[in-house]
């Protein structure tokens, strides 16, 4: 009889198969740069994030979008700071500098609220090639509830798609 998967470390096991799968992927530092982003309102706060947004990061370069050039500038003395932050948070040095910029914040905030919706609704469309879905399997196959498996599958196959989305391929 199989234990359930949450006893005994399996999770464990489970983080382990996930981290090297997307580092077998070339994945693992784009999820790392990922996460910088999403994690700016947490790190900063919610003053500084009502007021400011990561865009995207590039290269270690974080682009950061300001309500206005007195945010951007402000935040500008802080920057040191707010890159220890970041990269404390990630457990790794992801960023190395920071731009801000009061160009283009209205523009950003439009395009995050659409992107969640029109990106996410063809990407199931997009091939992934024969390589990415047997990898999709092996991960899933370590988990031992059919849900959890197909979920794992599901969320390797989109990351996938989102990395070729990304580089335009």
């Amino acid at each position: 009889m199989r234990r359930p998967m949450f006893r005994g470390g399996g999770i464990s096991r489970l983080g382990g198969v996930l981290n090297a799968s997307l580092e077998e992927m070339g994945l693992r530092h784009k999820v790392m740069e990922f996460q910088v982003v999403a994690r700016w309102p947490e790190v900063v706060g919610s003053n500084i994030a009502g007021a400011s947004m990561a865009d995207k990061i590039r290269d270690g370069v974080l682009y950061v979008c300001c309500k206005s050039s007195t945010w951007a500038n402000e935040l500008s003395f802080h920057k040191e700071h707010i890159m220890k932050k970041l990269n404390d948070s990630a457990g790794k040095k992801i960023v190395t500098d920071i731009r801000f910029t009061s160009r283009g914040y209205r523009k950003v905030a439009q395009a995050r609220k659409d992107q969640g919706s029109s990106v996410l609704r063809g990407l199931d469309k997009i091939e992934v090639g024969e390589n990415a879905s047997r990898l999709a399997e092996k991960v899933a196959s370590v988990a031992a509830a059919p849900e959890l498996a197909a979920k794992i599958q599901k969320a390797v196959l989109t990351s996938k798609r989102l990395e070729i989305v990304k580089n335009g391929d």
